[in-house]
């Protein structure tokens, strides 16, 4: 659209502010597709942690239910190679449909996508590789730092990890054990109970399996949806999973840094 003056005339120069305004619209979202995809691809080779540590912010945050929440710039890269290293081992990722929301300030934006990945992960029950359909969404925020564009939050929501050999119709996730959460889609308003006594079958549980000696820890959600519940029971988020029993190993001098052993 032309932009006039009161007297018909076009004004050049606020159409030259309009046209600057939407190139630097356009420019902003397509540097952060371009960090989307540079994630995807350092994902694809182990979770490289030298290539995903420039893609976030020092004080980022990534979390996922059944992984945990990794804090920091270094915690996200690190936390990611350990979980590539501990349950996924080979991955091909499939960013579709980035949606991206500019700020009006210019310096910051959140954006949605959806994820559909091929992974190879270990079974869980016999560890051997077992190839897997996983699927969720994303939700992110960004921020620019010193002209560059980089995740401050990531959020995965996962929607199946499914073995190929059976399809989501059959097995929509693993199994849970003391190795792995067990996924369940919890509704807000009722009450459901986790085992402590390590018998149950299933999380969360029937508490009428209880020997006696740990009766089950009653627990509601407040809204409702899919939910990881601890198995290993080592969660310090009971009843939920906040990914201790990957146990994962952070390895400082992959980013020649000296730091703690672990940081989930």
């Amino acid at each position: 659209m032309t932009v006039t003056t009161d007297f018909g005339i076009p004004d050049i120069a606020a159409e030259l502010a309009t046209l600057r305004a939407q190139v630097e619209k356009l420019t902003a979202k397509d540097a952060i597709a371009d960090l989307v995809t540079t994630y995807a691809r350092s994902c694809d080779v182990g979770n490289d942690p030298v290539l995903l540590r420039p893609l976030f912010t020092d004080d980022a945050t990534w979390t996922c239910k059944g992984f945990g929440t990794f804090v920091g710039g270094d915690g996200c890269a690190l936390g990611l190679k350990a979980v590539a290293g501990e349950k996924i081992w080979w991955s091909l990722h499939n960013m579709i449909s980035v949606q991206i929301t500019l700020d009006p300030s210019g310096e910051e934006a959140i954006g949605f996508w959806y994820l559909w990945e091929a992974a190879n992960l270990p079974n869980e029950h016999t560890n051997e590789a077992e190839a897997y359909w996983i699927a969720g969404t994303y939700d992110a925020r960004f921020r620019k730092v010193g002209g560059r564009w980089l995740f401050s939050t990531v959020e995965l929501k996962l929607n199946m990890a499914s073995p190929i050999a059976e399809g989501w119709v059959k097995k929509r996730w693993p199994d849970g054990t003391r190795k792995q959460p067990y996924f369940a889609t919890l509704q807000a308003g009722e009450t459901y109970h986790w085992c402590k006594c390590g018998k149950a079958e299933a999380q969360p549980c029937d508490p009428a399996h209880m020997c006696g000696t740990a009766p089950a820890m009653a627990f509601t959600v407040p809204e409702t949806g899919l939910q990881a519940i601890c198995g290993c029971g080592y969660s310090r988020t009971k009843p939920f999973c906040d990914g201790s029993h990957l146990n994962l190993k952070y390895d400082w001098s992959l980013l020649g840094k000296d730091g703690p052993e672990a940081v989930v």
